[in-house]
């Protein structure tokens, strides 16, 4: 079964707090086990101090190992609280390009931990994990990791519902980022396209009509009515959407008609 390990399987041992054990020194463990009787044998040497530091780091340890490493519960308690609201308050200070660069880094460089890479530079965003040389056991270690980075609660199937890293990328931004928090940006870059679309121009008087009546109509609702004052945003002055000539002459100067 050793024979199979190779040194990323030895590197995830030893950061799990696991020392390796030669061929011969597993045989009498193994031969110890099956003349002892007892229906659950769990042979191992045990990196104490390593199991300490990822307990301190994460805030526990598997149950079976709770007796050999004491977690403060202060520890426990500072674990326990969620990293969300602060990396989602960080997360909506970008946008939306910066926010998927962000995560995305976040991923690249947490699979190469798992990989023993030096840093995530070298993972490709859209590459398979299974062709990244990901099994189960190091798809569950991955999850460990991102649940630990971001306060959320994955799935063991993460790796397998969420095949690249680009695509555990999108999942981390649609948890992080509740769609509300998301509604804000999504109408500016609306808006942009549409800005982008009158500065092309409108040529036919029927569609430049339409365009004015709808666009007014907009206004007004987001100025609630007739009764709040909007903002003339080619020089940043207040005027009374009321008045009909302001209002054409500031769609006019978009429609780039005036």
């Amino acid at each position: 079964m050793t024979g199979g390990l190779g040194v990323v399987d030895r590197r995830r041992m030893s950061r799990n707090g696991m020392r390796a054990l030669s061929s011969a020194e597993g045989t009498v463990l193994f031969d110890r086990a099956l003349a002892g009787g007892e229906a659950l044998v769990v042979p191992a040497r045990l990196d104490l101090p390593a199991l300490r530091a990822r307990a301190r780091a994460e805030g526990g340890v598997a149950p079976f190992l709770s007796r050999l490493v004491r977690v403060p519960q202060r520890a426990m308690a500072d674990n326990a609280l969620s990293e969300v609201p602060e990396l989602g308050h960080r997360l909506s200070g970008l946008d939306s390009g910066e926010r998927e660069g962000f995560l995305l880094d976040l991923v690249r460089s947490q699979v190469a931990g798992v990989l023993g890479h030096q840093g995530g530079e070298g993972i490709e965003p859209e590459r398979a994990f299974k062709d990244l040389g990901f099994d189960s056991l190091t798809a569950v270690e991955l999850r460990n990791r991102l649940n630990q980075a971001t306060g959320l609660r994955l799935p063991a199937t993460l790796v397998f519902d969420h095949p690249t890293p680009l695509a555990l990328t999108e999942l981390l931004h649609t948890e992080l980022l509740p769609e509300h928090d998301q509604e804000i940006p999504l109408v500016l870059e609306e808006l942009d396209r549409l800005e982008a679309a009158l500065a092309a121009g409108i040529t036919d008087d029927d569609v430049q009509d339409t365009v004015r009546t709808r666009l007014q109509g907009l206004l007004w609702r987001l100025s609630d009515g007739p009764t709040s004052a909007a903002v003339d945003v080619t020089n940043g002055r207040a005027f009374d959407p009321t008045t009909d000539e302001e209002m054409f002459d500031l769609i006019d100067k978009e429609l780039g008609t005036s």
